[in-house]
């Protein structure tokens, strides 16, 4: 079966979670052995990958492509002129495709939390994204999601038979195994190893610093600092700002976007990953952490004990003594130990590849429903 994977426009490496979610599944598609012909579709100014023996890779942005910018269906031509016989979206789609297809489904953030700006009024509307998941989800052949509450909401939002739902847990990515850590980066904000709390994550309100925030005058009595690492999604002014009210300027350092190399130093000489964000139903950077042998705080959101099972300590994201309390409990160094032991096992059960393994487990299902027809008449030339 010829498949098309969508991965839509390469975000930034700024832009944090969904880069690295392309570039891991990308990467893993390209080290992987598949009996399918696979077709790698994204959006970039340049092209960023050379074709396989068993995947050919098409930048829609290219030159060879400019006939098709000005089509409103430019993905469902380019799927018709490769004979694609399965579409799968590593994210909900944008346009739809003649052909059947698979979604990923990362979150509906937007129905459970619909009071935070950045899923109601700013960026990507909430009228904008109802119209799309709803047009989207119903019609697709399978839908992936992360573990048994995204299951839930999509069936509970959008009416969907929870039979054609395939849970996949979120992937580890495969960087925090192949790269080597800049330690360069503790000397140069003067940070002590075991001696702060990391939690790296964009400046949106949903990622909820101000908790942290708020509990930095405690911890600072226990000589710990707090260090957010990046870029500002329009929240950063006020947490600066809350910052300064507290007089905390001393204590909580803002980093800024961190390479790959320093992220994993930051992650390997942190006490503890402090995640206080508010939306789920799953996360990266827990499972970067845990690879890293970096003990986790983890919020009680719904799916949140699915995905890190007893391998983190979990706290009301609301309340500013109940994450205190968890960091108290990691100075136990049994507990701790036992955690991170735990934690670095899991991590590796979600790797990457064995991600990838189950996505191609699910083609070769669908390969034989799609070979009941053939749609030959449907293919253009352009």
């Amino acid at each position: 079966m010829r498949v098309g994977f969508f991965v839509g426009q390469i975000q930034s490496e700024e832009l944090g979670g969904g880069h690295v979610f392309q570039v891991s599944i990308i990467e893993a598609l390209v080290r992987a052995r598949c009996s399918h012909e696979l077709y790698v579709y994204y959006s970039c100014d340049k092209d960023l990958f050379e074709n396989t023996e068993n995947i050919k890779f098409i930048n829609i942005e290219s030159e060879d492509n400019l006939i098709f910018k000005k089509k409103y269906k430019m993905l469902n031509d380019l799927a018709l002129k490769n004979k694609i016989g399965l579409m799968y979206f590593l994210t909900i789609g944008s346009e739809s495709v003649e052909m059947p297809y698979i979604a990923t489904v990362w979150d509906l953030a937007h129905r459970v939390h619909p009071y935070f700006p950045e899923v109601s009024t700013s960026g990507w509307t909430f009228e904008s994204r109802e119209k799309n998941y709803s047009k989207f989800l119903p019609a697709a052949s399978r839908i992936v999601v992360g573990n048994e509450a995204g299951v839930n909401q999509i069936c509970r939002y959008y009416n969907v038979d929870a039979g054609k739902i395939k849970t996949i847990p979120m992937p580890t990515p495969d960087y925090v195994y192949s790269l080597r850590p800049d330690d360069s980066i503790l000397k140069k904000h003067n940070l002590e190893p075991q001696k702060y709390l990391f939690y790296p994550a964009q400046f949106w309100p949903h990622k909820n610093h101000i908790r942290l925030l708020k509990a930095a005058k405690t911890l600072k009595e226990q000589a710990f600092k707090i260090v957010f690492t990046g870029s500002d999604r329009g929240n950063m002014r006020y947490i600066r700002q809350k910052t300064e009210e507290f007089e905390l300027q001393d204590t909580v350092l803002f980093l800024g976007f961190v390479s790959k190399e320093e992220l994993i130093a930051l992650y390997k000489n942190a006490f503890a990953l402090a995640f206080t964000s508010l939306f789920g139903p799953d996360n990266i950077p827990p499972l970067e952490a845990m690879a890293l042998r970096c003990p986790v705080i983890y919020p009680e959101i719904e799916g949140a004990h699915e995905q890190l099972r007893d391998c983190a300590l979990y706290f009301n994201p609301y309340c500013v003594n109940d994450l205190i309390e968890q960091v108290e409990k990691l100075k136990i160094t049994a507990l701790r130990e036992e955690l991170i032991s735990k934690a670095e096992t899991l991590a590796r059960e979600y790797h990457v590849d064995n991600y990838v393994k189950e996505i191609f487990n699910l083609l070769d299902e669908f390969a034989l429903i799609r070979e009941c027809w053939c749609s030959s008449e449907k293919y253009i030339d352009l």
